[in-house]
């Protein structure tokens, strides 16, 4: 039995990766185990490390790494904390492959991890570009350290190869997160309703909000939620808020969240919303507001339509469903209003295509894992300039 390591380190990126867990978990000659670090391990952030033990998922390790502070300099003290754990794990577990996601912490510290001790490295999401975040640095390190890489693109797997990837190692498999859109069963908006102890009506429009933070604009991270925040208070329609990311400034927008927590009554605010119910509330919402990748990468195959805030996920490959505004009351305001009710602008919505696939990324990257020659070609690797 090959065994596969997956890295997990917050709520967001595991939605994303639980259907891949699944697959591999399920398939016949895997072994599959996870280590678990950073906001997972968080009551501040909902301790979502239950939602991956309620999955039925054989924990290796828990490593608490997040450091929960609002400067610049928690993020990288967390990788260390975080690094020195995993090396541990992995000293003790010796799998055959380790898997991570994306472009935060736990992607950095697995593949330097993998590239030091000889044990390959599958990277899910690289060649992705998104402007003006430290994630986009870290992914295209990621994808150099890496050894298999699975694309959720045609474009990433192309800007792959211009990065000097050889093409044998490079799978354009659709992005994951698809996965758990086709397979979590629906909820009707009443069942919501009752599990989240909120008050939606069906045929009554509601909002998701989730905004995180921009690693190069921390200073304005509190003035940027209270912008979007007053654009909520102005409008009067129902909103789902879901917390942001344990990134640095991610407690000035929590501060604003709360600040207006009693303003807004309309807005109902949550620090992790389990998958199943936050995957029925996108499914029913009515436009998601913020700057989450969500909007990005997922709600297309809803034909949900996305008002994305600022500069997060820019330029980053999207769908007709997304509008692109700045940190402005009066354009926010108006992008939402545009989403809900302009004809125009709801049959381009319904008419987007998704280029992330086609919601069956996890049986492909599992099968991939299994049959996958691991020798000296796979880990020595090479360049192709």
């Amino acid at each position: 039995m090959r065994t596969i390591l997956g890295v997990t380190g917050i709520r967001s990126e595991y939605d994303i990766m639980s259907s891949v867990f699944h697959a591999i978990n399920d398939h016949t000659d895997l072994n599959f185990q996870v280590f678990v670090t950073g906001a997972h391990l968080s009551s501040a952030y909902g301790l979502t490390v239950e939602e991956i033990q309620k999955d039925g998922f054989l924990i290796a390790d828990q490593v608490d790494s997040l450091i929960n502070g609002d400067t610049d300099s928690c993020r990288v003290k967390g990788l260390a904390i975080q690094l020195q754990g995993l090396i541990q794990t992995v000293v003790r577990l010796r799998p055959d492959i380790l898997l991570v996601l994306g472009d935060r912490e736990e992607s950095m510290t697995t593949a330097l991890v993998g590239a030091y001790m000889n044990i390959p490295v599958a990277h899910v999401a690289g060649g992705d570009r998104v402007i003006g975040n430290v994630d986009d640095q870290i992914r295209h390190a990621v994808s150099k350290l890496s050894h298999v890489h699975f694309t959720t693109n045609e474009e990433s797997k192309q800007r792959l190869l211009k990065l000097g990837e050889q093409d044998f190692r490079v799978f354009n498999v659709g992005n994951p997160g698809l996965d758990r859109l086709v397979q979590t069963r629906q909820l009707s908006v009443k069942e919501i309703s009752k599990r989240l102890d909120v008050k939606l009506s069906s045929g009554q429009p509601y909002l998701v909000l989730i905004q995180h933070i921009i690693s190069s604009e921390i200073n304005q991270a509190y003035e940027q939620m209270v912008i979007t925040l007053e654009a909520i208070k102005e409008l009067g329609i129902t909103t789902i808020l879901s917390y942001p990311n344990s990134d640095a400034g991610g407690q000035e927008m929590i501060r604003a969240i709360e600040e207006y927590r009693f303003q807004i009554p309309h807005m109902h605010i949550f620090k992790n919303i389990p998958r199943l119910e936050f995957v029925n509330i996108l499914r029913n919402a009515s436009c998601l507001v913020g700057n989450s990748s969500a909007g990005i990468l997922e709600a297309p195959i809803l034909k949900l339509p996305v008002v994305n805030i600022g500069n997060r996920q820019s330029e980053r490959l999207h769908s007709e469903n997304v509008t692109f505004i700045p940190h402005q009351k009066d354009q926010i305001i108006s992008a939402i209003i545009n989403s809900l009710y302009d004809p125009e602008v709801k049959n381009r919505v319904d008419n987007c295509i998704n280029p992330y696939g086609d919601g069956s990324s996890s049986s492909r990257i599992a099968s991939i894992l299994a049959e996958l020659i691991i020798d000296e070609n796979l880990l020595n690797k090479d360049i192709t300039y």
